[in-house]
């Protein structure tokens, strides 16, 4: 009888070991695909297109739209919920810096990865 509780422990401990090692290996995989951020370009009809996690329903998406139309110089913030986006579209003198839109987007509490401008528009502390 002994025996037999050896052999399944060493069949247990074996499984676990098998289960660890390939969610192990997985880890750097899925860690690089969440790092590598997706190519952002800017509808002809907006000025801005910002990269925004952490959204996940409509109440986020009601929350950044209303935080980033508080924003002096933004005309209107349409959210893109299944993307992570907010496209902008600016209108006001002076114009937003990227550093405001990061500012407004993590006091709201979520996580602001980048901001594409489209051509012509300039941030003002990037200059892109």
């Amino acid at each position: 009888m002994r025996s037999r509780t050896s052999t399944f422990s060493v069949r247990s401990l074996f499984l676990v070991a098998a289960a660890l090692g390939l969610a192990l290996s997985l880890l750097p995989q899925a860690a690089t695909a969440q790092d590598a951020a997706p190519k952002v370009e800017v509808p002809d009809t907006a000025d801005a297109v910002l990269q925004v996690n952490g959204m996940a329903c409509s109440a986020c998406a009601q929350r950044m739209k209303s935080v980033l139309e508080d924003v002096e110089g933004v005309d209107r913030a349409t959210v893109l919920l299944e993307e992570q986006n907010v496209v902008l579209t600016l209108g006001g003198n002076p114009m937003p810096s990227e550093k405001t839109l990061r500012e407004a987007v993590t006091s709201a509490g979520y996580e602001f990865r980048t901001a594409v401008f489209a051509k012509g528009q300039k941030s003002k502390d990037t200059g892109e």
